[in-house]
């Protein structure tokens, strides 16, 4: 069993607090990956659970046994660095098979494992070949094949696609795809390119300031973002976020601001009071003025081939429209725009956390 414990683990240097207190439950061969800008923590929770780096709080469990002061080398896990490191004079094959000759393995059986994994990643033919005289989509299958031979309970990968252009990304990612359906392992895998995290995880852990803001699949994280942290960070362009008053008209709620006016398809009585509206540029459509509810003014149009993105002015609050090219708007056109209740979402103005609507309770008359 390969099942990964984060119990509460902190991480403070001097006074800045780098993790604080991340709990997570990594089932066996699942493939989690920890998302979020650069300073957030992935990289440190991630050296934590390697035991690259020990924790100032918390625990962490292996399979069900406590690792938390075990020795990086005595944990059966593999690290694959962004930077691949390769050991430039030795060949592919000595390097991959270096973890098996430092736990002493018989030359035949090294060789024949080397063979084995180097079969599965493409490898058989670079064998002889030293570092520099791969490519760099060629390094990290070696620096993958490294961590493959071992065996591991888990694999642990610290963004190591970052140093690939955008074509080997692609190709790799649908590698390591495949490799981790292939073995059904365990995977924790760092990166801050929502892309990578989005077709790739089988979860999301979103992290900001070295705390959790969420965890959930790839589609939860994205339809239902618990914050308008996740809601800003997942998304290209970000989601539309409006700052409005919230009230009960004619026992519907409505969200207003100036050239605002969304129907939120709750019906109930509530006080007045803002909220922070939220819709993904996908979920804006052009319409007549008879269906509108924002009404805006076009300051950019992006081509980007297949699909534009229309930039707006609603009053002073900017807005994207994202859609299949051409949507014929142009710098300067008023432009109304609709959207379902469906694809609102709406936060706190103060905590900026989701807010789901309950209604009042009914009271039974005497």
């Amino acid at each position: 069993m390969s099942r990964i414990e984060v119990q509460g683990l902190s991480r403070r240097f001097g006074s800045v607090t780098a993790v604080d207190d991340v709990w997570l439950d990594i089932a066996d061969g699942e493939f989690l990956v920890l998302l979020g800008p650069s300073g957030c923590g992935k990289s440190t929770l991630l050296r934590m659970i390697a035991g690259l780096l020990p924790p100032t709080g918390g625990r962490l469990r292996l399979g069900g046994a406590d690792i938390t002061d075990t020795p990086p080398q005595q944990r059966d896990l593999a690290m694959v660095f962004q930077s691949y490191a390769l050991y430039p004079h030795l060949s592919v094959a000595r390097n991959i098979g270096f973890p098996l000759r430092a736990r002493r393995w018989r030359r035949a059986d090294v060789r024949a494992k080397v063979a084995d994994v180097a079969a599965q990643l493409d490898l058989v033919d670079l064998l002889d070949r030293k570092p520099r005289e791969l490519s760099g989509g060629q390094r990290q299958r070696v620096a993958l094949g490294r961590a493959l031979v071992r065996d591991p309970g888990a694999f642990l990968m610290d963004e190591p696609l970052s140093n690939l252009d955008a074509k080997l990304r692609a190709g790799t990612r649908a590698e390591i795809s495949a490799l981790h359906r292939r073995l059904a392992a365990t995977v924790v895998y760092v990166t801050h390119d929502q892309v990578e995290a989005m077709t790739m995880a089988t979860r999301i852990a979103v992290l900001n300031g070295g705390r959790l803001e969420q965890v959930g699949t790839p589609a939860e994280v994205y339809d239902e973002p618990a914050s308008v942290f996740v809601a800003q960070f997942l998304g290209s362009p970000a989601m539309n976020l409006l700052r409005t008053v919230v009230r009960a008209e004619g026992g519907r709620l409505t969200a207003r601001a100036a050239d605002v006016e969304l129907d939120l398809g709750i019906e109930g009585e509530l006080p007045q009071r803002e909220v922070v509206v939220g819709v993904r540029p996908e979920h804006l459509n052009p319409s007549g003025p008879e269906e509108a509810s924002i009404r805006a003014v076009v300051t950019a149009v992006e081509n980007l081939g297949n699909e534009e993105v229309v930039h707006c002015a609603a009053g002073e609050i900017p807005i994207c429209v994202r859609g299949p090219r051409p949507l014929d708007l142009g710098r300067g056109d008023r432009v109304n725009l609709a959207t379902r209740a469906r694809h609102l979402h709406l936060f706190d103005p103060g905590s900026g956390r989701r807010l789901t609507w309950r209604p009042a309770p009914v009271t039974a008359g005497v």
